[in-house]
């Protein structure tokens, strides 16, 4: 093929091996029940997931030291760092995008020595060491309110660049993009989500599965 490629990857579960959103939430929200109640009316799409996690954001009972400490103990893909080796050597574009939080995939990437790659995700606003709130910089980009991060808004934007995309993903807010893109990794919800609706999609386990797929689909094809 002769179209320049664009990776295109999820964060939470997917490059990082935990919903590290997820988690830290569910172990600092201690009205579990209010908090499981919420994240259903989300996946229902009764609520949009700005919603959701600016109320998740609210209901925290941790501190930066708190968030900083959590994150330390959550481990990235194993095979994350052979796969970026493998993008570069083949000049394929690499880009993270999050409907999670900017601060812990930042401390993440600079902790095991990624901290160079791009990534566009909400804004967690800390104060004093107090988290104060999140903020939405890539929101409502193409008239829809569903998402905090719109992640079709990026991947349109690579297509018109002429890009090839694929993009790799395992949950609920890769369901919107994973339609528009030319080829999509999936596990999780998002590989039942291919299912249910017959997006062609491939499975996957981990980085090591993405690289084999793309060296044979991508480079063996050329």
């Amino acid at each position: 093929m002769n179209n320049a490629v664009a990776i295109i990857c999820d964060f939470d579960g997917t490059l990082a091996v935990r919903d590290i959103g997820h988690h830290f939430f569910g172990t600092y929200i201690k009205d579990t029940a209010r908090w499981r109640e919420l994240l259903g009316r989300w996946k229902m799409g009764l609520i949009s997931s700005r919603e959701c996690l600016e109320r998740e954001v609210s209901w925290l009972e941790a501190d930066q030291a708190e968030l900083d400490s959590f994150i330390d103990r959550e481990k990235l893909d194993p095979f994350i760092k052979d796969f970026i080796d493998f993008c570069t050597r083949q000049k394929y574009e690499f880009l993270i995008l999050s409907d999670g939080m900017d601060y812990y995939i930042d401390a993440l990437l600079m902790k095991f020595g990624l901290g160079y790659l791009d990534f566009k995700a909400n804004h967690l606003v800390l104060e004093g060491g107090r988290i104060a709130g999140v903020e939405f910089p890539y929101h409502n980009l193409l008239d829809c309110t569903m998402c905090g991060n719109c992640k079709k808004f990026h991947v349109d934007a690579l297509r018109e660049e002429g890009f090839y995309t694929v993009y790799i993903g395992n949950g609920y807010s890769d369901r919107c993009p994973c339609e528009h893109t030319d080829l999509v990794f999936a596990k999780g919800d998002l590989l039942d989500h291919c299912r249910q609706k017959g997006i062609d999609c491939i499975p996957f386990d981990n980085f090591r599965d993405v690289e084999r797929e793309l060296t044979s689909r991508l480079l063996m094809s050329e």
